[in-house]
């Protein structure tokens, strides 16, 4: 009986030490992936401010992108950041719910990018998934339905502009809702140039 309830309290230890050794991996596992998030945040803010500090001149093609970077990052509107990899004519704006609003406490992500034609044209600008606003000019694919990306851009607007627009819009929305025609629009490759769109009233 004493060799039984030995035997017993042996494969009992190894199966605690089996679920132990699992837990630790799996915290590991979790430290790894936030410090690895961490890591690419403060790389992706690091390449920022190179960009910044890089001597570009006025001929250049990124003179005047490299000049709206300086601005946003040295005096950024309220509940919104900006983050730049390696191309300067990519950002990501994170973008948080105002207070006292609907959507106080969410966070959502813009990407802003730059064609060959800016400004004479509008920046590419649409929400990255998961989180896309649940909002009556804001399709499920991203795409933000706002006349300034298309017929009202003009040449001396700014991507800054552009975002707190955007964060203008839901802040004043008073319920979440998607937009009439979201079934037939969310299928469309999100960011395309608004030329042709036909805008549904005053806030779109």
């Amino acid at each position: 009986k004493k060799d039984k309830k030995k035997k017993k309290s042996k494969a009992a230890v190894e199966e605690e030490d089996e679920v132990a050794d699992k837990s630790s991996t799996k915290k590991k596992k979790k430290t790894a992936a936030a410090n690895k998030k961490k890591s690419s945040s403060k790389s992706k803010s690091t390449l920022a401010n190179l960009h910044v500090k890089k001597e570009l001149k006025a001929t250049s093609p990124n003179y005047r992108i490299q000049r709206e970077l300086k601005s946003f990052l040295s005096d950024p509107p309220p509940n919104l950041k900006v983050k730049v990899g390696k191309n300067i004519r990519v950002w990501i704006v994170t973008m948080s719910g105002a207070k006292d609003t609907i959507y106080e406490g969410e966070t959502f992500q813009l990407r802003i990018a730059f064609p060959a034609a800016y400004p004479t044209v509008p920046p590419s600008v649409y929400f990255l998934p998961p989180n896309i606003p649940l909002h009556e000019h804001v399709y499920t694919n991203g795409d933000i339905c706002l006349s300034l990306l298309g017929k009202d851009w003009r040449p001396t607007m700014t991507a800054q502009s552009i975002a707190v627009s955007i964060l203008s819009i839901l802040s004043s929305a008073q319920s979440k809702s998607l937009p009439m025609d979201n079934a037939r629009h969310s299928q469309n490759k999100p960011g395309e140039y608004q030329k042709d769109w036909v805008y549904h009233d005053d806030l779109c």
